[in-house]
């Protein structure tokens, strides 16, 4: 297990207590949601969206779903949890859209957002280089954003979208792309 992975899982509770109540990033939605149940939505269509990506890759393309190695797997989801999802959501749906939706909209907030996240996530070097791996990460990952955008909207929190990304990213992480 790489140790430096797993102790990211302690970023997400040190935030809360050292930046909870800051003016700043209550405005970016660094708060509790309005909508409790919004959380339990979050993780839903994390889930959903993950889980249909290993249908539908296992049964278009042969990719297997399985964690080959249950300390890479942990460390990988232990990274999405304290660095990857955390700061997708703070820069892409928090500053940057929570800026950009007071100035100009839902719509145009959420079409920028999105494609600067495909950005991201398209130049990452861990992104398999396959073609079929890069379309889908395209669709995948706007889905996530956009939803994340909406949750966001709607529960005026990050949390319900941070917990769509680690759901995503728990089930991304048991498909073998060759």
């Amino acid at each position: 297990v790489a140790w430096g992975s797993l102790a990211s899982l302690l970023v997400p509770p040190l935030l809360v207590h050292r930046c909870r109540g800051h003016p700043a990033l209550r405005r970016i939605g660094f708060l509790a949601p309005v909508r409790p149940a919004s959380l339990l939505v979050g993780l839903g269509v994390g889930a959903f969206l993950g889980a249909h990506l290993l249908v539908t890759s296992s049964l278009t393309f042969g990719y297997a779903i399985s964690v080959v190695s249950v300390a890479a797997y942990t460390s990988a989801v232990a990274y999405d949890v304290g660095a990857n999802a955390l700061s997708a959501e703070w820069l892409f749906r928090g500053a940057l859209f929570s800026h950009w939706w007071r100035h100009w909209g839902f719509w145009g907030a959420v079409t920028v957002s999105t494609a600067f996240t495909l950005v991201r996530y398209l130049l990452d070097p861990a992104l398999p280089q396959s073609p079929e791996a890069r379309a889908g990460a395209i669709v995948y990952l706007a889905a996530l954003a956009l939803g994340a955008a909406v949750l966001r909207a709607w529960s005026g929190s990050l949390v319900p979208g941070y917990l769509a990304s680690v759901a995503f990213f728990a089930a991304y992480r048991a498909l073998v792309v060759w």
